[in-house]
């Protein structure tokens, strides 16, 4: 999504401008930069960002992690922390406001580069996902699969976890149930088991790395959670028809 239009929130200018820097010549655009909290809500009604880039420490009558918090729950913006801090109480103060990504000072382009793509990428798969409500419920049979609410945190936590080894026992103990039951609830809500779900996620996020990033296939299948370029190739060419290489340059 080279087109993504981006805020950057920063109270250090120079900061600031090195991120500005970085994102233009990925041709992103930079719909403006807020120095302190206080005028981070009137920005975003105003250029309606895809993404915010936040700082954690800043002037104003929150720190960034409020802020964060306030953007998510209220406008449903994707935020990303860039930020020196990585002490382990404001990782957890900063977990709590689900994060999109969490990129540490000094950072690199290609930082923000591989933060930026995934965060958008796992932003465009949310809103893919069938529409579901709180109101709604599981059938006593069990036969409508998974409650909306479990759906809702299982499928977000394989978008957030694609790197990672997600085996079914993993899955079900984060929804808290038997992983022959969450199986069979799963398979009734996607239509796939939990094995071709995590597959067919780690290809659609191939493919956006493919199009949108300079990352060589190696680091691709890598940040896709594939073991290596081979696996990548041997998954991908089944469920596309083609080579990552060829879908590369298509």
């Amino acid at each position: 999504m080279a087109s993504a239009r981006i805020l950057i929130v920063e109270d250090e200018i120079l900061v600031a401008r090195e991120i500005e820097s970085h994102l233009q010549s990925m041709a992103y655009e930079v719909v403006g930069i807020a120095v302190t909290t206080n005028t981070v809500i009137q920005k975003i009604t105003e250029s309606m960002p895809d993404l915010v880039l936040m700082d954690i420490n800043l002037q104003g009558s929150q720190d960034g992690i409020d802020m964060a918090a306030e953007i998510s729950d209220r406008l449903k913006i994707p935020v990303i922390y860039i930020t020196a801090y990585a002490d382990d109480s404001t990782l957890e103060r900063a977990k709590l406001t689900n994060p999109f990504g969490y990129v540490l000072k000094p950072f690199t382009q290609q930082d923000l580069r591989v933060a930026i793509e995934l965060a958008l990428f796992r932003q465009q798969a949310l809103r893919n996902e069938p529409s579901i409500t709180s109101g709604d419920t599981l059938p006593a049979s069990g036969a409508g699969g998974l409650p909306p609410t479990k759906l809702r945190t299982i499928l977000c936590y394989i978008q957030d976890n694609l790197t990672q080894e997600l085996t079914l026992e993993r899955l079900a103990n984060e929804v808290s149930m038997t992983s022959d039951y969450f199986a069979r609830l799963f398979k009734l809500s996607t239509g796939k088991s939990v094995h071709q779900y995590v597959i067919h996620q780690r290809v659609e996020r191939a493919k956006h790395l493919l199009r949108q990033s300079d990352l060589t296939i190696a680091e691709i299948a890598l940040e896709c959670g594939f073991a290596n370029p081979s696996h990548l190739a041997l998954h991908f060419k089944r469920i596309v028809g083609v080579t990552p290489k060829q879908f590369r340059h298509f």
